[in-house]
């Protein structure tokens, strides 16, 4: 499994896989039509998010081997190393953190069943909620593999052109890290436009 630990155009890490992210699988889904809508809903969430979220639950799956993971080289192995097991813990506490607060909302999203129409509130959290538990499981799996670092001359020349500011050369590089890596929608990952 490779996953790419890159810093995005607001120089904060980014943590994904080259798959593109598609709607979660659900099993024995018994309101199929409240079900379907929910999944739009959650694919609505901004791909860099999505993306990472399914990177960290595909971990589950990972039984055995180094975890590959594709960095900018700029860093020297022990820092970057160190930059991304400190990022791994950020995450796994802010899942749990969110997790927490959605087990607290989820009883008040079910209160909107009375009303006629499916529950596509409810469906909605309950998705999201399994997302981020798949997600949290997966970063305590990471956290107890081996890891492999690999530098690459893309992600070094893209987090170059962030640092100097030269938003001219993005859609360049983000097109060669496409074609590169299969990455589809680069730069929903790591271009992010600025708010007004």
């Amino acid at each position: 499994m490779t996953i790419f630990f890159v810093r995005d155009s607001k120089h904060r890490y980014r943590c994904f896989m080259a798959a593109p992210a598609g709607p979660p699988v659900v099993h024995r889904s018994w309101a199929r039509r409240a079900l379907e809508v929910a999944k739009e809903k959650l694919m609505l969430l901004p791909q860099r998010i999505l993306r990472q979220e399914q990177a960290f639950g595909k971990a589950l799956k990972e039984k055995t081997g180094p975890l590959l993971i594709v960095h900018s080289g700029l860093l020297d192995q022990v820092h970057i190393r160190r930059k991304f097991r400190l990022f791994l813990h950020k995450q796994r506490s802010t899942h749990l953190l969110v997790m927490g607060g959605e087990c607290l909302v989820l009883p008040f999203a079910g209160l909107s069943g009375l009303l006629p129409g499916p529950n596509v509130a409810f469906y909605s959290l309950a998705l999201i909620l399994i997302l981020q538990w798949q997600a949290w499981r997966g970063l305590r799996r990471i956290l107890r593999l081996d890891w492999e670092f690999q530098a690459d001359g893309l992600f070094a020349d893209w987090e170059k052109a962030v640092e100097s500011g030269r938003q001219e050369d993005f859609p360049a590089l983000l097109a060669k890290i496409e074609q590169a890596y299969g990455i589809k929608k680069a730069d929903k990952i790591l271009l992010r436009k600025a708010k007004h």
